[in-house]
């Protein structure tokens, strides 16, 4: 139990790696801003199926959180955590997102597809 405390707390602090990929339909082009408590990565302009990466260490006491804006083809802004260590500390060291018109989905490493998706909120 307590290896479990100790390792979902953050204290197993090893990098997480973070893609996103536009998967906008209809050739559209996504501006990303993501960031956390502690770090801006920046505006980030992508091309259809362009990506950009970041990679980062969670905190000592577990609570990273990158939340990040998309700003659709509709002027439309949308807010998304693309890593949230209470739901991918254990689970998500590379977590590789495509951001598509409905939402973003999660590549799921058990079946090799992007298929864990989340509506906008």
């Amino acid at each position: 139990m307590f290896i479990f405390f100790f390792t979902w707390a953050g204290l197993g602090r090893k990098t997480r790696h973070v893609r996103v990929t536009n998967a906008l339909e209809g050739g559209s082009t996504l501006t990303v801003n993501c960031r956390s408590e502690d770090d801006d990565i920046g505006i980030q302009v992508l091309q259809p199926q362009d990506s950009f990466e970041f990679h980062f260490k969670p905190t000592f006491i577990g609570i990273t959180r990158f939340y990040c804006s998309f700003q659709l083809r509709d002027a439309s802004i949308h807010w998304f955590d693309v890593y949230n260590h209470w739901r991918d500390g254990r689970d998500c060291s590379e977590c590789y997102w495509v951001i598509r018109d409905g939402g973003p989905c999660m590549f799921n490493w058990d079946n090799q597809q992007y298929d864990i998706c989340y509506k906008w909120s």
